[in-house]
């Protein structure tokens, strides 16, 4: 019996540790808590085996005396695990080195014992017998595996239900056994020293190897289990299933290997051969017409006696009507006619009801004198497999949308942040959260809105790349994995699955409403965490996307990522500069009418219309960055980092000397326009940016009475003292502002009260269902009663319909803006709109 060493200061996790040895059959046992105890100890007494627990803040402090005793020449081939907290590279380094040794984190402390039991060496015991000798079942197997103890223990489990089994340890000792001696079927283990299971199975069949071929694994990773497939394996087993399903799994094996011997070698005696078959067998000819089938067959497909079969054509009687399998039904078919031998093929037969049973198949083509006279199909029901299934995937997938859940997707980013510390990289998590969807799930029921939901999941489930995982959280809430990003496109890649989501609609009464998300993003690095982590600081970055008033994106880089965040300032600050030095900044504009304007019945989208008598117009202007590769950027793809580094001030700049220009075009054109501008509170905070538009303005004195600048209600204004001072000072000029957003935050009456502001937009979100929610409607009117009397006018946002413009106007809002009215499009668009339209002689500002 080996003699163990555990050397860990914590009691807890020392006890925990030897109970899972007693468990796994060790029994000397001792343990230290002290690591220099442990050294001393290490340097006069002999072990077999030495366990060591390494604590949270590195191995470098006192567990280093303990290693470095273990590192000695002496203690080279001792064997030692070592368990971790979290990752530490020079300990890896120096174990990987010193060979004899395995290193796991505390997570999984059970695997100790399997470990000890491949690191020891193997003492192959002695059997006794007892009773009878177990009868032989004449089948010969090679089972391949590295692991010298998983060997000898399935050799053991194999011989005692009867099977002839020889040993391999790698890929090529598995080659070249199978080239010395026929086997009936081969179990290989996927992980290989000198290759993979797979590889293996496909260099057995390329050498022509006739047995029935498995793979063994301990993993369950989907592409693991396809490869296999793929590469010929009749069965995946896993070598965490109970050792009785192990043998339930070779016997259904061992099954159709006796029936292919018996139907080559004694096709005289078919009948008694068939008796004793646990699975069906029929036999076509080359017509595909069914010549003989056993009981078993018959009792499976539904029927009494095979004549009611026998004479029929196989395609008629037998073969499903699923359009899924239509393709494997032909191939199976086109097998009876060609010869072609067909091996484990999983398709769905049709039992006498007409209900179908999922079943594997596998076609031997029949010769006679060399000549194809059909084939011999054995088939066994697997609807206990397929339960079994389904009932997986129901554990590790959302019902509603198909999607991973939560639980798998945690654990498949898990494992994408293990090889982003090993091979480096960037990737990126988002979650998104659908805006106002418990307005949504009452406007129009909770089916519905799981419909919607599941529409969202496959549209964005088509922008995925290979490799991109996405899963839906509980509630209205997606996660998606992007591997392989570039910090340049980090911006443009997550916000545009933001963009997407406003192609989907659903029909509320006879109206069609857009669907919104807030995007919450985390960059993923060798700096990054655990998967837990990753997605609270997503789902935090999701929270701050709501907050800036819904369909937004933000992008979290935690402060420990230092690289990172450079890498990415680094490189905007320099896309920043080169936009504005090539003018890649275009603007859109969407019009703003007067409420008085609007009479009769409005056209929708036909806002020129509504032009007022004295040929005066507003618009909002929206930004766009022009990327070098040509895409267009929406502001909140680059507006918050551009605050982040400083360089806000440079494009609010631009955008006021354009601003300029664009008068000057409407001006020429016969209309006297108004334009709104989001400033930045960046830059309403930098008392040098303010100047120095203040002096770029004082030049164009005439256009500032139409020009309002909007300060966005739902951004943190650090200073109110600063802001309203900056704020005078271009109301000095003439300019004016507006309030955006309003009503989405807290500090909105405060705001008010404090901030020399003439115009308030109130914010969508009380707009949108304003012609049916009353609560919004008292809302709406509250708010304008209190701007009237406080001498401001109100404008009011998202205006989509009819319904919502007249009862906009019925709240006594002052102007409307919405798609209703007019879509955001080029200004060369509305200027072309404009020529066509007569214009007044005289203008003046809204």
């Amino acid at each position: 019996m080996p003699r163990l060493f555990v050397i860990e200061p914590s009691a807890t996790l020392c006890n925990l540790v030897t109970r899972t040895l007693h468990a796994g059959g060790f029994r000397v046992i001792e343990a230290a808590h002290d690591y220099a105890e442990a050294s001393r100890r290490l340097k006069t007494e002999s072990f077999d085996a030495v366990i060591v627990g390494i604590p949270p803040h590195g191995y470098r402090s006192a567990a280093n005396v303990a290693l470095e005793a273990m590192l000695q020449p002496d203690r080279a081939r001792t064997p030692l695990i070592v368990l971790i907290h979290k990752s530490e590279t020079p300990l890896v380094r120096l174990i990987d080195e010193r060979g004899f040794a395995e290193i796991i984190p505390w997570q999984r402390f059970p695997r100790v014992p399997g470990l000890l039991a491949g690191l020891l060496p193997y003492e192959e015991p002695v059997e006794e017998v007892h009773g009878a000798e177990v009868p032989r079942r004449g089948l010969r197997i090679l089972f391949v595996d590295d692991s010298q103890s998983a060997r000898y223990a399935y050799r053991q489990l194999l011989d005692s239900s009867g099977f002839d089994v020889d040993l391999a340890d790698s890929s090529e000792s598995a080659i070249r056994a199978a080239g010395k001696q026929r086997y009936d079927f081969i179990v290989v283990d996927y992980y290989l020293p000198d290759g993979t299971g797979a590889g293996v199975l496909r260099t057995l069949k390329k050498r022509g190897i006739q047995s029935q071929l498995a793979i063994i694994t301990g993993t369950y990773r989907e592409a693991v289990i396809k490869e296999c497939l793929d590469a010929g394996a009749t069965e995946c087993m896993f070598k965490d299933e109970a050792k009785e399903l192990f043998l339930a799994r070779i016997e259904s094996i061992a099954r159709i290997v006796e029936t292919q011997k018996a139907v080559d070698d004694e096709r005289h005696r078919l009948h008694g051969i068939l008796g004793s078959v646990g699975d069906g067998v029929y036999g076509v000819d080359s017509k595909g017409v069914i010549t003989f089938i056993n009981l078993t067959g018959v009792s499976m497909l539904g029927y009494q006696t095979t004549e009611q079969l026998v004479g029929a054509a196989a395609s008629e009687r037998i073969h499903g009507n699923e359009p899924a399998d239509a393709e494997i039904e032909k191939d199976i078919l086109e097998s009876y006619r060609s010869g072609q031998k067909l091996n484990g093929i999983e398709t769905v037969f049709r039992r006498r009801n007409s209900r179908p049973i999922p079943v594997e198949c596998t076609v031997f083509p029949w010769s006679i004198r060399g000549e194809v006279d059909g084939a011999v199909v054995v088939f066994r029901d697997i609807s206990e497999r397929k339960t079994v299934e389904q009932l997986r995937w129901e554990i590790t997938h959302d019902m509603v949308t198909g999607l991973v859940n939560r639980r798998q997707f945690l654990h498949t980013l898990e494992e994408r942040l293990g090889q982003l510390r090993q091979d480096a990289g960037y990737g990126a998590l988002l979650v998104i959260d659908i805006d106002g969807y418990s307005r949504v799930v009452d406007d129009i029921g909770e089916s519905a809105a799981e419909r919607l939901l599941a529409e969202v999941a496959a549209r964005l489930r088509q922008r995925l790349r290979e490799g991109d995982v996405l899963a839906r959280l509980p509630g209205d809430r997606f996660a998606l994995l992007l591997g392989g990003i570039q910090l340049g496109n980090v911006y443009a890649v997550t916000d545009s699955f933001r963009s997407l989501l406003k192609e989907i609609t659903y029909r509320r009464a006879k109206q069609q409403r857009s669907v919104s998300g807030s995007v919450g993003v985390v960059i993923l690095s060798q700096a990054s965490t655990s998967a837990e982590h990753a997605l609270e600081h997503a789902a935090s970055a999701c929270q701050i996307a709501k907050r800036k008033g819904k369909n937004h994106t933000h992008i979290y880089i935690a402060e420990e990522d230092t690289y990172t965040s450079q890498q990415l300032e680094r490189g905007w600050s320099d896309r920043f500069k080169d936009a504005l030095r090539e003018n890649r900044f275009i603007f859109l504009a969407q019009p703003i009418m007067h409420a008085g304007s609007v009479t009769g019945e409005f056209e929708e989208g036909h806002w020129e219309s509504a032009i007022e008598s004295d040929g005066s117009v507003m618009f909002e202007l929206l930004l766009r960055m022009v990327s070098a590769d040509g895409q267009r950027l929406s502001p909140s793809v680059f507006i918050p980092l551009a605050e982040r580094i400083n360089m806000v001030q440079e494009i609010d700049y631009w955008v006021i000397c354009n601003a300029i220009r664009l008068l000057q075009s409407f001006d020429r054109s016969g209309v006297s326009a108004s334009l709104t501008i989001n400033l930045s509170n960046v830059t309403l905070q930098d008392h040098g940016a303010i100047g120095r538009i203040a002096e770029e303005l004082s030049g164009h004195l005439s256009y500032l009475p139409r020009i309002v600048f909007e300060v966005t209600e739902t951004a943190e204004i650090a200073s109110v003292h600063q802001a309203r001072k900056s704020m005078m000072q271009l109301k000095k000029l003439g300019c004016r502002f507006a309030l955006d957003d309003f009503g989405t935050g807290f500090s909105s009456f405060a705001h008010l009260k404090n901030l020399p502001v003439d115009f308030i937009k109130i914010d969508g979100m009380f707009v949108q269902q304003l012609s049916s929610n009353s609560i919004d409607q008292t809302m709406v009117r509250s708010i304008c009663t209190m701007a009237k009397d406080l001498g401001l006018k109100t404008i009011a946002e998202h205006v989509g319909s009819q319904a919502t413009m007249r009862s906009v106007m019925q709240c006594g809002v002052d102007y409307l803006q919405g798609h209703y009215l007019g879509q955001p499009r080029e200004v060369s668009d509305h200027l072309a709109r404009i020529a066509c339209m007569p214009t007044g002689a005289d203008t003046k500002k809204p």
